[in-house]
């Protein structure tokens, strides 16, 4: 959907891209800039590599990045650009400055495609070659960029876009005819909820939460045409948005949803054989098969076909491992079978968790997380191939210095990049579960990328 603030966004990054130099969006979660790079780069047809840059990368990866770059004309995505220690991006700024001005000489002089990178000779340069950097400014863990290292890029402000646009066009897309009415009420509803209901690390009620709402809606809208169209988003706005609902807010969030949608009253539909056999394996594994408990689990089951990574979020002692422990096993009594590892993330740094490479031997060494989501995807070790469900559990506390590198694991990229140029992609039966207490230390950008189940005390 092309938003204005899209629109400006393109002519920025085109105008760099005409004077020879990189762009360069920056601006809080959920905003829309990797995406909006994406799809100019699809625009003009040209492959657009996406990197999750982390303070593990040296200059040496960074340089083989751009070699590669240049060679293919590709544009290069970096995002979190500002993750990176300050000490290696001075030296990027001269690696970046080297290849601009290698595609300056190629404008001005077309037979002049060689340019000496570094100390690798002569190396090709395609004049497609583009180089983006995206930003959320004044996290913790980033760094400001040098003066030498911003004059190469075009800066281009990101602010919230218009959602009611993005909701209108979307609900349109997914089949519904009163898509200018319903937007409304849906962006009423969320600017609502964001004012009044407490504040909350884990609430988020930006484009990503929008987005996948939008997706539920058009799931329902398809299974049951018959409905009317305002019970339909009705009932996908609250059953999405009620697992992440501290206690204290439900009668305030129920009364927003009935005062925008007065008189309808729209049954939950919930899937009754799942949650009897949900009751069953709990009594066989001598838990009580509480109602808000089966509650919690069937939030987690629809959560799962929604997001690529779900928050399991309570303090310890309210079920949290016995929620997906549940569904696991009742999964694989019906005989789709699920696969699961679990990880404490911050039993082990950061290099033991991602993989490192050795400065002096150039030798990379793996991590935990890149093992186990190489042989999920790759179907090695005790991974099927016709398996269902894999899932990486991540149990410990979150904080930004280990996270954010999953930042494009858990978005629309679904692929780990690591510092060795590996990347792994997320298959369709892959899921990310993080089970934490609090989301006290998680920046914006981590809390909008995922589906978040909260479990009262």
């Amino acid at each position: 959907m092309i938003t204005p603030l899209t629109d400006k966004c393109y002519t920025t990054l085109t105008q760099a891209l005409n004077l020879s130099m990189g762009g360069a969006p920056a601006g809080p979660a959920g905003t829309g800039k990797t995406e909006t790079t994406k799809d100019l780069g699809r625009a003009l047809g040209l492959q657009v590599v996406v990197f999750n840059c982390s303070d593990q990368m040296n200059y040496q990866s960074m340089g083989q990045i751009y070699m590669g770059l240049s060679q293919s004309g590709a544009w290069g995505c970096f995002d979190e650009f500002n993750r990176i220690s300050i000490e290696v991006l001075s030296v990027v700024s001269t690696q970046v400055k080297t290849c601009l001005d290698a595609v300056k000489e190629l404008k001005a002089n077309p037979a002049k495609n060689m340019f000496s990178f570094e100390d690798q000779g002569e190396i090709s340069i395609k004049l497609t070659v583009g180089f983006w950097i995206t930003m959320n400014p004044g996290y913790a863990g980033r760094t400001e960029l040098p003066e030498n290292l911003k004059a190469l890029f075009r800066s281009c402000a990101m602010v919230v876009p218009d959602i009611v646009k993005i909701c209108e066009n979307m609900l349109m897309s997914e089949g519904f005819e009163t898509a200018s009415d319903l937007s409304k009420k849906f962006m009423t509803l969320y600017s609502l909820s964001k004012s009044l209901l407490s504040q909350q690390n884990h609430y988020d009620w930006g484009l990503r939460a929008v987005k996948s709402v939008l997706r539920q809606a058009g799931k329902i809208k398809r299974a049951e045409p018959e409905l009317l169209e305002e019970e339909l988003l009705m009932r996908a706005l609250r059953d999405f948005n009620w697992p992440k609902i501290k206690m204290e807010d439900r009668q305030i969030f129920l009364g927003l949803i009935r005062d925008l949608f007065p008189g309808i009253d729209a049954k939950s539909k919930d899937d009754e054989v799942l949650a009897q056999q949900l009751c069953d394996k709990a009594k066989e594994f001598k838990l009580q098969p509480e109602k808000e408990y089966i509650r919690k689990c069937l939030d987690f089951a629809d959560l799962l076909n929604v997001r690529w990574s779900v928050f399991l979020i309570g303090v310890p002692g309210t079920a949290k491992t016995a929620v997906w422990k549940n569904l696991w096993r009742t999964y694989d009594a019906r005989g789709e079978s699920t696969e699961w590892d679990i990880v404490d993330p911050k039993a082990v740094t950061s290099d033991e968790l991602y993989g490192c490479m050795n400065t002096k031997t150039k030798e990379w060494k793996d991590g935990v997380i890149a093992v186990i989501m190489r042989d999920m995807n790759k179907c090695q070790n005790k991974y099927k191939k016709n398996q269902n469900y894999k899932w990486l559990v991540l149990d410990g506390d979150i904080d930004p210095e280990w996270i954010e590198t999953m930042n494009t694991v858990m978005d629309d990229n679904k692929v780990l990049t690591l510092v060795s140029q590996e990347r792994i992609p997320l298959t369709p039966s892959m899921r990310l579960v993080l089970e934490i207490s609090n989301m006290r230390n998680a920046t914006p950008a981590t809390a909008s990328r995922g589906g978040v189940l909260y479990i009262n005390e």
